[in-house]
Protein backbone atom coordinates (compact mmCIF):
# COMPACT_ATOMS: atom_id res chain seq x y z
CA UNK A 1 0.00 0.00 0.00
CA UNK A 2 2.86 2.11 -0.24
CA UNK A 3 3.45 1.60 2.99
CA UNK A 4 6.99 1.96 4.66
CA UNK A 5 7.56 -0.04 8.09
CA UNK A 6 10.20 -0.13 10.17
CA UNK A 7 11.11 -1.29 13.53
CA UNK A 8 12.84 -0.41 16.49
CA UNK A 9 13.14 -2.31 19.95
CA UNK A 10 13.50 -0.74 23.39
CA UNK A 11 13.90 -2.05 26.35
CA UNK A 12 10.40 -2.37 28.48
CA UNK A 13 10.46 -3.02 32.08
CA UNK A 14 7.71 -5.28 33.71
CA UNK A 15 6.55 -5.52 36.96
CA UNK A 16 5.73 -9.00 38.55
CA UNK A 17 4.08 -7.53 41.23
CA UNK A 18 0.10 -7.77 41.07
CA UNK A 19 -1.17 -4.60 40.93
CA UNK A 20 -3.39 -2.81 43.57
CA UNK A 21 -6.73 -1.74 42.55
CA UNK A 22 -7.10 1.67 41.50
CA UNK A 23 -3.46 1.75 40.75
CA UNK A 24 -2.38 3.35 37.38
CA UNK A 25 -1.03 0.53 35.25
CA UNK A 26 1.62 1.48 32.32
CA UNK A 27 0.84 2.02 28.79
CA UNK A 28 2.59 2.40 25.92
CA UNK A 29 1.07 3.96 22.72
CA UNK A 30 2.00 2.37 19.38
CA UNK A 31 0.86 5.45 17.77
CA UNK A 32 1.37 5.09 13.51
CA UNK A 33 3.97 7.79 12.72
CA UNK A 34 5.51 9.66 9.62
CA UNK A 35 8.71 8.71 9.00
CA UNK A 36 11.12 8.09 5.63
CA UNK A 37 14.20 7.06 7.88
CA UNK A 38 15.51 3.71 6.55
CA UNK A 39 16.89 3.39 10.08
CA UNK A 40 15.39 1.60 12.99
CA UNK A 41 13.65 3.85 15.50
CA UNK A 42 14.62 3.74 19.21
CA UNK A 43 11.57 2.51 20.77
CA UNK A 44 8.18 0.15 19.50
CA UNK A 45 6.83 2.12 16.79
CA UNK A 46 4.69 1.41 13.93
CA UNK A 47 5.13 3.42 10.96
CA UNK A 48 2.75 3.98 7.90
CA UNK A 49 2.24 6.32 5.73
CA UNK A 50 0.82 6.57 2.51
CA UNK A 51 0.69 10.11 1.00
CA UNK A 52 -0.87 12.55 3.96
CA UNK A 53 -3.23 9.41 5.33
CA UNK A 54 -1.41 7.62 8.63
CA UNK A 55 -3.06 4.17 9.56
CA UNK A 56 -2.50 1.18 11.66
CA UNK A 57 -1.06 -1.80 10.39
CA UNK A 58 -3.43 -5.02 11.21
CA UNK A 59 -1.97 -7.12 14.19
CA UNK A 60 -0.85 -11.03 12.87
CA UNK A 61 -4.10 -13.60 14.95
CA UNK A 62 -2.71 -16.59 14.11
CA UNK A 63 0.40 -18.83 12.41
CA UNK A 64 0.02 -21.97 10.70
CA UNK A 65 2.90 -24.10 10.32
CA UNK A 66 3.16 -27.96 9.31
CA UNK A 67 -0.27 -28.19 9.90
CA UNK A 68 -0.10 -26.94 13.48
CA UNK A 69 -2.08 -23.83 14.23
CA UNK A 70 -0.65 -21.20 16.92
CA UNK A 71 -2.59 -18.27 18.23
CA UNK A 72 -0.49 -15.24 18.31
CA UNK A 73 0.56 -12.39 20.93
CA UNK A 74 2.06 -8.74 20.61
CA UNK A 75 5.33 -8.36 22.58
CA UNK A 76 7.56 -6.25 23.26
CA UNK A 77 11.42 -6.91 23.40
CA UNK A 78 12.67 -6.79 27.03
CA UNK A 79 16.32 -5.89 25.85
CA UNK A 80 18.65 -5.20 23.31
CA UNK A 81 17.89 -8.90 22.37
CA UNK A 82 14.91 -11.03 22.30
CA UNK A 83 13.92 -14.35 24.55
CA UNK A 84 10.41 -15.94 24.05
CA UNK A 85 7.88 -14.85 27.00
CA UNK A 86 7.43 -17.12 29.44
CA UNK A 87 3.75 -16.16 30.33
CA UNK A 88 2.45 -16.99 26.83
CA UNK A 89 2.46 -20.51 26.50
CA UNK A 90 1.63 -22.12 23.63
CA UNK A 91 1.31 -19.14 21.81
CA UNK A 92 3.70 -17.83 18.83
CA UNK A 93 5.34 -14.20 19.86
CA UNK A 94 5.36 -11.66 17.34
CA UNK A 95 7.88 -9.05 17.65
CA UNK A 96 5.96 -5.71 17.77
CA UNK A 97 5.84 -3.68 14.60
CA UNK A 98 7.93 -5.96 12.54
CA UNK A 99 5.69 -5.63 9.39
CA UNK A 100 8.25 -5.92 6.65
CA UNK A 101 10.27 -9.35 8.07
CA UNK A 102 7.63 -10.99 10.35
CA UNK A 103 9.83 -12.00 13.14
CA UNK A 104 7.75 -14.36 15.65
CA UNK A 105 9.24 -16.93 18.44
CA UNK A 106 8.30 -20.14 19.10
CA UNK A 107 7.73 -21.82 22.54
CA UNK A 108 11.20 -23.80 23.13
CA UNK A 109 10.12 -27.29 23.03
CA UNK A 110 10.62 -30.34 21.98
CA UNK A 111 7.77 -30.65 19.75
CA UNK A 112 8.10 -27.39 18.47
CA UNK A 113 11.49 -28.09 17.54
CA UNK A 114 10.77 -31.16 15.71
CA UNK A 115 7.95 -28.85 13.53
CA UNK A 116 10.89 -26.79 11.86
CA UNK A 117 13.08 -29.65 11.57
CA UNK A 118 10.65 -31.24 9.61
CA UNK A 119 9.84 -28.33 7.40
CA UNK A 120 10.33 -29.11 3.69
CA UNK A 121 11.65 -26.32 0.83
CA UNK A 122 8.65 -25.09 -0.62
CA UNK A 123 5.82 -25.77 2.30
CA UNK A 124 3.69 -23.24 2.94
CA UNK A 125 3.27 -21.64 6.24
CA UNK A 126 0.07 -19.10 6.41
CA UNK A 127 -0.29 -15.67 8.66
CA UNK A 128 -3.81 -14.60 9.75
CA UNK A 129 -4.01 -10.74 10.13
CA UNK A 130 -6.68 -8.84 12.20
CA UNK A 131 -8.05 -7.27 8.97
CA UNK A 132 -9.20 -11.13 7.89
CA UNK A 133 -6.53 -10.87 5.44
CA UNK A 134 -3.95 -14.67 5.05
CA UNK A 135 -0.32 -13.94 4.10
CA UNK A 136 1.22 -16.56 2.39
CA UNK A 137 4.67 -17.69 3.35
CA UNK A 138 6.85 -20.52 1.77
CA UNK A 139 9.27 -22.08 3.29
CA UNK A 140 12.88 -21.84 2.04
CA UNK A 141 15.84 -22.77 4.32
CA UNK A 142 16.88 -23.46 7.82
CA UNK A 143 19.80 -22.24 9.94
CA UNK A 144 21.38 -21.65 13.41
CA UNK A 145 22.51 -18.48 14.66
CA UNK A 146 23.68 -17.11 17.54
CA UNK A 147 21.38 -15.44 19.67
CA UNK A 148 20.47 -11.64 19.27
CA UNK A 149 21.94 -12.01 15.78
CA UNK A 150 21.43 -8.42 14.19
CA UNK A 151 20.16 -9.74 10.59
CA UNK A 152 17.61 -11.67 12.05
CA UNK A 153 15.11 -8.67 12.54
CA UNK A 154 16.43 -6.71 9.43
CA UNK A 155 13.51 -5.17 7.91
CA UNK A 156 14.33 -5.19 4.13
CA UNK A 157 12.77 -8.28 2.25
CA UNK A 158 9.27 -9.00 2.77
CA UNK A 159 10.03 -12.63 4.51
CA UNK A 160 8.73 -14.59 8.03
CA UNK A 161 11.86 -15.31 10.66
CA UNK A 162 10.35 -18.09 13.01
CA UNK A 163 12.97 -18.34 16.16
CA UNK A 164 13.52 -21.09 18.53
CA UNK A 165 15.65 -20.87 20.98
CA UNK A 166 18.22 -23.31 21.62
CA UNK A 167 21.09 -24.47 24.40
CA UNK A 168 24.39 -22.36 24.48
CA UNK A 169 23.06 -19.13 23.44
CA UNK A 170 22.04 -19.92 19.88
CA UNK A 171 18.92 -19.88 18.00
CA UNK A 172 17.45 -22.53 15.26
CA UNK A 173 16.14 -20.13 12.54
CA UNK A 174 13.33 -21.05 9.74
CA UNK A 175 13.34 -18.61 7.23
CA UNK A 176 9.91 -18.41 4.70
CA UNK A 177 9.44 -15.90 1.84
CA UNK A 178 6.84 -14.21 0.99
CA UNK A 179 4.86 -15.86 -2.01
CA UNK A 180 4.44 -12.37 -3.69
CA UNK A 181 7.48 -11.88 -3.82
CA UNK A 182 8.97 -14.56 -5.11
CA UNK A 183 6.97 -16.14 -7.60
CA UNK A 184 6.16 -14.35 -11.08
CA UNK A 185 3.27 -12.35 -11.06
CA UNK A 186 2.76 -11.89 -15.38
CA UNK A 187 1.89 -14.54 -17.63
CA UNK A 188 5.19 -15.65 -19.71
CA UNK A 189 4.26 -13.33 -22.45
CA UNK A 190 4.40 -10.38 -20.41
CA UNK A 191 0.92 -8.88 -21.78
CA UNK A 192 -2.28 -7.95 -20.43
CA UNK A 193 -5.66 -7.98 -20.56
CA UNK A 194 -8.28 -5.75 -20.72
CA UNK A 195 -11.71 -4.90 -19.04
CA UNK A 196 -13.82 -7.01 -20.82
CA UNK A 197 -11.40 -9.60 -22.28
CA UNK A 198 -11.86 -13.27 -21.47
CA UNK A 199 -8.42 -15.10 -20.23
CA UNK A 200 -8.12 -18.73 -20.14
CA UNK A 201 -6.00 -19.92 -16.87
CA UNK A 202 -5.66 -23.90 -16.84
CA UNK A 203 -9.91 -24.99 -16.72
CA UNK A 204 -10.78 -21.88 -15.35
CA UNK A 205 -11.78 -19.00 -18.50
CA UNK A 206 -11.82 -15.24 -16.01
CA UNK A 207 -13.53 -12.53 -16.83
CA UNK A 208 -12.93 -9.14 -15.25
CA UNK A 209 -16.65 -6.99 -15.67
CA UNK A 210 -15.75 -4.00 -14.19
CA UNK A 211 -13.36 -2.20 -11.13
CA UNK A 212 -14.78 0.28 -8.88
CA UNK A 213 -14.62 2.60 -5.53
CA UNK A 214 -16.88 1.51 -3.02
CA UNK A 215 -17.03 3.89 0.42
CA UNK A 216 -19.74 2.00 1.81
CA UNK A 217 -18.05 0.03 4.36
CA UNK A 218 -18.64 0.78 7.88
CA UNK A 219 -15.58 -0.61 9.36
CA UNK A 220 -13.21 1.88 7.10
CA UNK A 221 -11.20 4.38 9.05
CA UNK A 222 -10.55 7.91 7.92
CA UNK A 223 -8.60 7.93 4.36
CA UNK A 224 -9.21 4.64 3.27
CA UNK A 225 -11.67 3.15 0.50
CA UNK A 226 -12.77 -0.35 -0.59
CA UNK A 227 -11.54 -0.85 -4.44
CA UNK A 228 -13.77 -3.73 -5.87
CA UNK A 229 -12.96 -5.88 -8.95
CA UNK A 230 -16.18 -7.38 -10.69
CA UNK A 231 -14.88 -10.87 -12.38
CA UNK A 232 -16.92 -13.69 -14.06
CA UNK A 233 -15.40 -17.48 -14.58
CA UNK A 234 -16.35 -20.12 -16.21
CA UNK A 235 -15.46 -23.35 -15.77
CA UNK A 236 -13.97 -25.32 -19.38
CA UNK A 237 -13.10 -27.92 -17.45
CA UNK A 238 -14.06 -31.89 -16.66
CA UNK A 239 -13.99 -31.17 -12.98
CA UNK A 240 -15.36 -28.49 -10.74
CA UNK A 241 -13.16 -25.39 -9.80
CA UNK A 242 -12.34 -24.93 -5.87
CA UNK A 243 -13.29 -21.28 -5.66
CA UNK A 244 -11.99 -20.45 -2.21
CA UNK A 245 -8.70 -21.47 -3.94
CA UNK A 246 -8.23 -18.82 -6.08
CA UNK A 247 -5.80 -16.42 -5.26
CA UNK A 248 -6.41 -13.52 -6.34
CA UNK A 249 -4.43 -10.02 -5.91
CA UNK A 250 -4.35 -6.15 -6.76
CA UNK A 251 -0.98 -3.71 -8.28
CA UNK A 252 -0.94 -0.26 -7.89
CA UNK A 253 0.23 2.67 -10.47
CA UNK A 254 3.46 2.46 -8.86
CA UNK A 255 4.00 -1.01 -7.84
CA UNK A 256 2.67 -1.49 -4.48
CA UNK A 257 0.23 -5.04 -3.65
CA UNK A 258 -3.17 -5.31 -2.02
CA UNK A 259 -4.28 -8.31 -0.62
CA UNK A 260 -7.82 -9.54 -1.03
CA UNK A 261 -10.17 -8.20 2.12
CA UNK A 262 -13.23 -10.21 3.09
CA UNK A 263 -15.14 -7.25 3.89
CA UNK A 264 -14.16 -5.53 0.94
CA UNK A 265 -15.11 -8.27 -0.83
CA UNK A 266 -18.31 -8.71 0.81
CA UNK A 267 -19.40 -4.64 0.28
CA UNK A 268 -19.39 -5.71 -3.91
CA UNK A 269 -21.92 -6.35 -5.73
CA UNK A 270 -21.40 -10.18 -5.82
CA UNK A 271 -19.87 -10.93 -2.66
CA UNK A 272 -16.87 -12.99 -2.18
CA UNK A 273 -16.94 -16.19 -4.39
CA UNK A 274 -17.09 -19.26 -2.50
CA UNK A 275 -17.82 -23.31 -3.15
CA UNK A 276 -17.15 -25.12 -6.32
CA UNK A 277 -18.05 -23.77 -9.91
CA UNK A 278 -19.04 -26.92 -11.64
CA UNK A 279 -18.07 -28.03 -15.53
CA UNK A 280 -19.39 -25.67 -17.87
CA UNK A 281 -21.04 -23.49 -15.39
CA UNK A 282 -20.17 -19.50 -14.64
CA UNK A 283 -19.98 -17.92 -11.37
CA UNK A 284 -19.55 -14.06 -10.59
CA UNK A 285 -18.14 -12.96 -7.64
CA UNK A 286 -16.40 -9.69 -6.11
CA UNK A 287 -12.73 -9.02 -4.73
CA UNK A 288 -12.55 -6.22 -2.93
CA UNK A 289 -9.53 -4.46 -1.25
CA UNK A 290 -8.95 -2.18 1.07
CA UNK A 291 -6.79 0.63 -0.24
CA UNK A 292 -5.58 4.37 0.86
CA UNK A 293 -7.49 6.90 -0.62
CA UNK A 294 -4.26 8.55 -2.29
CA UNK A 295 -3.89 5.25 -4.39
CA UNK A 296 -2.08 5.54 -7.47
CA UNK A 297 -3.06 5.05 -11.11
CA UNK A 298 -3.35 5.37 -13.81
CA UNK A 299 -3.88 1.67 -14.55
CA UNK A 300 -4.43 -1.34 -11.61
CA UNK A 301 -3.22 -4.60 -12.57
CA UNK A 302 -5.26 -7.22 -11.21
CA UNK A 303 -3.53 -11.10 -11.01
CA UNK A 304 -6.04 -14.26 -10.82
CA UNK A 305 -4.99 -17.83 -10.29
CA UNK A 306 -6.60 -20.76 -9.77
CA UNK A 307 -4.43 -21.43 -6.85
CA UNK A 308 -1.79 -19.76 -4.88
CA UNK A 309 1.46 -20.49 -5.50
CA UNK A 310 0.63 -22.16 -9.34
CA UNK A 311 2.47 -20.21 -12.06
CA UNK A 312 -0.54 -20.40 -14.46
CA UNK A 313 -2.00 -17.32 -13.92
CA UNK A 314 -4.05 -14.23 -15.78
CA UNK A 315 -2.87 -10.43 -15.47
CA UNK A 316 -6.25 -7.43 -15.93
CA UNK A 317 -5.33 -3.95 -16.52
CA UNK A 318 -7.89 -1.89 -15.17
CA UNK A 319 -7.69 2.19 -15.69
CA UNK A 320 -7.82 4.43 -12.80
CA UNK A 321 -7.85 7.77 -12.64
CA UNK A 322 -7.50 8.15 -8.93
CA UNK A 323 -9.31 11.23 -6.91
CA UNK A 324 -9.67 14.59 -8.27
CA UNK A 325 -8.32 16.53 -5.64
CA UNK A 326 -7.42 16.27 -1.49
CA UNK A 327 -10.00 13.77 0.32
CA UNK A 328 -12.22 15.17 3.29
CA UNK A 329 -13.49 13.68 5.74
CA UNK A 330 -13.21 12.97 9.76
CA UNK A 331 -9.46 12.13 11.18
CA UNK A 332 -9.65 10.60 14.72
CA UNK A 333 -6.85 11.66 17.50
CA UNK A 334 -6.46 9.09 20.16
CA UNK A 335 -5.39 9.22 24.03
CA UNK A 336 -4.99 7.52 27.01
CA UNK A 337 -5.29 9.85 29.96
CA UNK A 338 -5.61 6.80 32.40
CA UNK A 339 -6.14 3.26 33.08
CA UNK A 340 -6.56 1.21 36.49
CA UNK A 341 -8.23 -1.93 37.97
CA UNK A 342 -11.83 -1.20 39.47
CA UNK A 343 -11.73 -1.70 43.80
CA UNK A 344 -12.66 -5.21 43.10
CA UNK A 345 -9.69 -5.79 40.83
CA UNK A 346 -11.71 -7.59 38.50
CA UNK A 347 -12.57 -4.51 35.59
CA UNK A 348 -9.69 -2.71 33.79
CA UNK A 349 -11.07 1.14 33.76
CA UNK A 350 -9.78 3.46 30.82
CA UNK A 351 -10.44 6.48 30.70
CA UNK A 352 -9.14 8.45 27.38
CA UNK A 353 -10.39 11.13 24.46
CA UNK A 354 -11.07 11.11 20.56
CA UNK A 355 -10.63 14.22 18.77
CA UNK A 356 -11.90 14.64 15.17
CA UNK A 357 -8.92 16.39 13.51
CA UNK A 358 -10.87 16.48 10.38
CA UNK A 359 -13.53 18.60 8.69
CA UNK A 360 -16.51 15.79 8.73
CA UNK A 361 -18.54 13.91 11.46
CA UNK A 362 -16.32 10.93 12.75
CA UNK A 363 -18.75 8.07 14.04
CA UNK A 364 -17.11 5.30 16.53
CA UNK A 365 -18.80 2.07 16.48
CA UNK A 366 -18.46 -1.16 18.73
CA UNK A 367 -16.15 -2.67 16.03
CA UNK A 368 -13.62 0.44 16.22
CA UNK A 369 -12.38 -0.94 19.65
CA UNK A 370 -11.16 -3.96 21.05
CA UNK A 371 -8.67 -4.96 24.43
CA UNK A 372 -6.52 -8.56 23.22
CA UNK A 373 -4.39 -10.47 24.69
CA UNK A 374 -2.49 -13.80 25.21
CA UNK A 375 -5.46 -15.01 26.92
CA UNK A 376 -7.80 -14.22 24.23
CA UNK A 377 -9.96 -11.33 23.39
CA UNK A 378 -11.87 -9.47 26.38
CA UNK A 379 -15.54 -8.48 27.08
CA UNK A 380 -16.77 -4.61 27.20
CA UNK A 381 -18.83 -4.74 29.96
CA UNK A 382 -19.81 -0.64 29.72
CA UNK A 383 -18.85 2.21 27.51
CA UNK A 384 -19.61 5.72 28.38
CA UNK A 385 -21.33 7.41 26.72
CA UNK A 386 -22.74 4.43 25.44
CA UNK A 387 -21.69 3.74 21.75
CA UNK A 388 -22.05 4.39 18.98
CA UNK A 389 -20.69 8.05 19.48
CA UNK A 390 -20.84 11.03 16.39
CA UNK A 391 -17.79 13.54 17.04
CA UNK A 392 -18.08 16.79 15.28
CA UNK A 393 -15.29 18.52 13.24
CA UNK A 394 -12.90 20.08 16.00
CA UNK A 395 -14.76 18.69 18.69
CA UNK A 396 -13.20 16.30 21.58
CA UNK A 397 -15.48 13.22 22.83
CA UNK A 398 -13.96 12.42 26.98
CA UNK A 399 -14.50 8.33 27.02
CA UNK A 400 -14.30 5.61 29.47
CA UNK A 401 -14.57 1.92 29.06
CA UNK A 402 -14.48 -1.74 31.63
CA UNK A 403 -13.31 -4.47 30.42
CA UNK A 404 -13.17 -7.95 31.85
CA UNK A 405 -9.25 -7.90 33.67
CA UNK A 406 -7.56 -9.43 30.91
CA UNK A 407 -5.83 -13.19 31.88
CA UNK A 408 -2.07 -11.85 31.01
CA UNK A 409 0.32 -9.53 32.30
CA UNK A 410 0.07 -7.43 29.30
CA UNK A 411 -2.87 -6.25 27.03
CA UNK A 412 -2.96 -4.64 23.38
CA UNK A 413 -5.47 -1.96 23.31
CA UNK A 414 -6.81 -1.01 19.54
CA UNK A 415 -8.89 2.17 18.72
CA UNK A 416 -9.83 3.67 15.24
CA UNK A 417 -6.47 2.63 14.44
CA UNK A 418 -4.15 3.58 17.29
CA UNK A 419 -3.04 1.09 19.57
CA UNK A 420 -1.71 0.58 23.34
CA UNK A 421 0.28 -1.42 25.46
CA UNK A 422 -0.81 -2.17 28.90
CA UNK A 423 1.59 -3.22 30.74
CA UNK A 424 1.76 -4.72 34.50
CA UNK A 425 -1.55 -6.58 34.80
Amino acid sequence: MGLIVFLGLRPVLLTEETPSPGMPLEVVKLTPTVSTSPLPLPSCETIISSGDVEMAVPLPLSITIGGESFPVVAVVSEREGWTYPSDYPGSAAWVCGTVVNYVVGLEPTPENESLLANLRSGDEIRMRLSNGATLLFRFVEQREAMADEADVFRQVQPRLTLILEKGEGTWQIALADYVAETEPVQPPSGTLAQVGQPMRVHDAQVTVLKGYVERGGTDLLPGTMYYVVEFSVTNVGATPLKADSFAMQLQDGVGNWYVLSPEASAAGEHGPLGGEVAPGATAQGSAGYLMPETLAGPELVWIFSPQPGSELRASVSIPYEGEAGPTSGARAEVSVTDIFLNSAGDLLVIEGEVKNAGDGPLTVELEDINLTSSAGMSALRSAAPPLPWTIQPGQTQIVEFQYERPGASTALLSLLGYSFEIRGL
